[in-house]
């Protein structure tokens, strides 16, 4: 739907909870960063790319926008059926593979962590 920059005061106190005011309205984010646990620091300009899957509308938080590309996905073999984070993978023009993020599957985690932060708070 759109990219918007995270503030990094945002993103410094946030307690656990990752929530961005966007036109008055709270949209709920997840740090890919965090879910994949990278261990390398954030880029100091971080972007919110907000999606929406259903009646659901979330973002995900991201270092870099690299630009829009029209791609052939190619599903994910039953040896990765357990990898349930991406929905496929594509060869970009260079020759290198980019996963594909299942976002619906995303959304249900974010679903399911929702209640936990309230219970936490």
């Amino acid at each position: 739907e759109e990219c918007v920059e995270l503030p990094a005061e945002l993103d410094q106190r946030s307690n656990g909870r990752s929530l961005i005011n966007l036109r008055d309205q709270l949209v709920p984010f997840l740090r890919l960063r965090q879910m994949f646990a990278t261990g390398t620091p954030p880029d100091p300009y971080q972007k919110v790319v907000v999606v929406s899957t259903g009646q659901q509308r979330f973002g995900l938080a991201v270092d870099q926008i690299l630009g829009e590309h029209q791609t052939v996905i190619k599903a994910m073999s039953r040896l990765h059926s357990d990898v349930t984070a991406f929905s496929g993978a594509t060869i970009l023009g260079d020759g290198s593979v980019a996963l594909i993020l299942d976002v619906a599957h995303l959304a249900t985690a974010e679903q399911a962590r929702e209640p936990a932060l309230r219970a936490a708070s």
